[in-house]
């Protein structure tokens, strides 16, 4: 089969969505990823509340946020899809590397303000300069994050489509 990139990504993002089960899986990692990621400050600032949150958030970061758990979510549904349909177990390392590393591209899109972003750097290390320098490029991180996620899915249509076979 030749590769053409968008025929080959939408026909392989298509594919999951023929049966009610991944539809299911989809929405649910959606809701799941979403109060996730909006609950990440929560956990990380202390004397954070639900409600503080809530209020904090502006339009721009629900859009983020909805974007990044929608990319996430259709990232573990092809997942999930191309493994059942090759009924192996092969290619689990890569999947739970991708996984993850999505998840980290999340956590790290969704993570735009300093009060936000300094607890979560400090548990790796990262010094308030380090904060300083995400928070003005944030754009720019975010950016990387969605293209990074845009790329796994790819790959993952192309499983799908059994262009890859790797």
């Amino acid at each position: 089969m030749k590769d053409i990139p968008l025929i080959t990504t939408w026909n392989g993002i298509k594919a999951p969505f023929r049966n009610t089960k991944y539809i299911v899986l989809f929405l649910l990692a959606f809701v799941v990823m979403f109060v996730l990621f909006t609950l990440i400050p929560v956990f990380t600032v202390a004397g954070n509340t639900i409600a503080t949150q809530i209020d904090i958030f502006t339009l721009r970061d629900y859009l983020v946020v909805a974007l990044l758990s929608g990319l996430y979510s259709l990232f573990i549904t092809m997942q999930v899809y191309a493994m059942r349909q090759r009924k192996d177990i092969g290619g689990v390392g890569t999947t739970v590397g991708g996984g993850l590393g999505t998840l980290f591209a999340g956590v790290a899109g969704t993570a735009f303000c300093a009060s936000c972003l300094a607890p979560l750097f400090a548990i790796f290390g990262v010094g308030f300069g380090g904060v300083i320098f995400v928070l003005q490029y944030r754009f720019y991180f975010v950016t990387g994050i969605v293209i990074l996620m845009l790329i796994a899915i790819y790959l993952t249509a192309r499983k799908i489509q059994k262009v890859c076979n790797i």
